[in-house]
């Protein structure tokens, strides 16, 4: 019995010193060292590459980088490892410790911030950079049988790289027939984009695109059309004159003006 006791007892003291010598580092730390310093540090965690990371408190931020170096030299001297992070907000402190002098040392400093989008003085959010337009035109045509056809055109659109390349929705309407006879109504609606080779000296700008119609006409059934476009622009005023040609199923001539907040021509 009396041995019996003895072997427990031996494997009592063994089982607890196995567990002082297993006692989590950090744990250590939190328990008997971060107390001392809680004017300073709040808590304490491990970073993925295992290195200490306390949280400061206002107070340490207050301080000079020499009274900041001399808390931490404190701490190192209860923490093993060479490395340790102070964190604040978005700032990041690291500090290390010469393993052969043992001096302490602010190794980097790093701000979590994005930096700040800095606006030039001269940048203005404005139409210039993507400017509107809106079309007025029209067609007339009278042939010698007295064929006439009399339209409305309207385009709305914006310039996607600024005076040289649109898009715009377009919308036409009108009637043709015999000058001695009722007419036939028809109506388009479509998409339109140009390319421009804008010729400042003359204030001049053929362009090129194409356009592709929701056609209705009469009681027919809509159709869908796809045309080539070829224009001219002279820029005067507040924005264009401008003269067009479609091609298509059908050839046919436009002619109208154009509104748009785009600079003037040097």
């Amino acid at each position: 019995m009396k041995r019996l006791l003895i072997i427990s007892a031996f494997l009592l003291f063994g089982t607890l010193h196995l567990s002082a010598q297993g006692t989590d580092p950090l744990e250590s730390f939190r328990s008997k060292v971060l107390p001392q310093f809680s004017g300073y540090f709040e808590k304490a965690t491990l970073s993925g590459n295992d290195v200490l990371t306390l949280s400061a408190t206002t107070r340490y931020t207050a301080m000079t980088a020499a009274d900041k170096r001399r808390v931490i030299e404190s701490v190192f001297t209860s923490w093993s490892d060479s490395l340790l992070m102070v964190q604040y907000g978005t700032r990041r402190e690291l500090w290390g410790r010469s393993k052969e002098n043992g001096n302490t040392l602010i190794l980097d400093q790093i701000n979590m911030t994005p930096p700040p989008v800095i606006i030039p003085e001269n940048y203005s959010i404005d139409t210039r950079k993507h400017p509107w337009f809106l079309y007025f035109g029209g067609q007339f045509i009278l042939d010698n049988s007295k064929n006439i056809t009399l339209a409305l055109n309207t385009r709305v659109g914006v310039y996607l790289l600024k005076d040289r390349w649109d898009f715009a929705t377009t919308f036409s309407g009108g009637v043709t027939g015999n000058a001695d006879a009722s007419g036939t109504g028809f109506a388009n609606i479509g998409l339109m984009s140009r390319v421009h080779f804008p010729i400042r000296k003359i204030r001049l700008s053929p362009s090129v695109g194409g356009e592709v119609t929701y056609s209705v006409f009469g009681n027919t059934d809509a159709t869908i059309n796809y045309s080539l476009f070829l224009g001219l622009s002279w820029y005067i005023g507040i924005g264009s004159l401008d003269i067009g040609v479609n091609i298509g199923n059908t050839v046919y001539g436009s002619g109208g003006y154009t509104i748009s907040p785009r600079p003037k021509s040097k």
